[in-house]
């Protein structure tokens, strides 16, 4: 009789178990791990989009910020290796100059997004976050993260180096936008009004957030 009711309660508890874990939340916490990644660093992902007219304003490594003919700033990750025609001639994003004009383009972007704010900063690198993010305290203290654009250069010594040179310590300039709406796909929301866009001064970064890295 024990025997039977310790059976009972065993079998019980196992089907109480199995139905507190509601089913498919196995799937449902892998399908949102796999969402974020997408947002934040597609892989592979490329939308088609077209530029009729507009002037690169900023450009690293595959990254070009694009000043659209109604003032608002766009900024576009672009694939390895993408060329667009200037010209009539091939060029590659990380050979693109400010200034240039963009007409008549057809490319494809891994990310589109509105850039709502540019600012120029000096920081102090203190962690390099593989493969494309680098945390910099500011004079003022402040301490944030950054996205690195794939391919990018940084100027330290007079030299020229890689992002995964850079070592604590460093100083490094950069001009630093801020987006919205980056996604993989063409559409993009606008920004009224024409933002301030100073002269490029040492590497594009795109503002994460902040950072508590010490």
């Amino acid at each position: 009789m024990q025997t039977n009711l310790s059976r009972g309660l065993a079998h019980g508890l196992t089907t109480l178990l199995f139905i507190g874990i509601p089913p498919g939340s196995a799937s449902l916490a892998v399908f949102a791990q796999q969402t974020t990644t997408t947002t934040t660093q597609p892989q592979g992902i490329q939308k088609s989009i077209d530029i009729e007219t507009a002037h690169v304003i900023y450009v690293s490594g595959d990254n070009v910020v694009l000043k659209n003919p109604d003032g608002s700033l766009q900024l576009l990750a672009m694939a390895p290796g993408t060329t667009i025609s200037v010209d009539g001639k091939p060029v590659a994003i990380r050979d693109l100059k400010p200034g240039t004009l963009i007409t008549h383009v057809h490319v494809n972007s891994v990310q589109q997004s509105t850039v709502t704010e540019v600012t120029q900063i000096d920081g102090t690198v203190l962690r390099v976050l593989s493969p494309n993010s680098v945390i910099l305290r500011l004079g003022d203290g402040t301490v944030n993260r950054y996205t690195i654009p794939a391919h990018a250069t940084f100027e330290s010594g007079g030299r020229e180096i890689r992002a995964s040179d850079l070592r604590r310590g460093m100083t490094v300039s950069a001009t630093v936008v801020r987006t919205s709406g980056m996604d993989t796909h063409s559409h993009q929301t606008t920004v009224s009004g024409s933002l301030p866009t100073p002269p490029q001064r040492g590497t594009l970064l795109i503002f994460v957030g902040p950072a508590t890295e010490q």
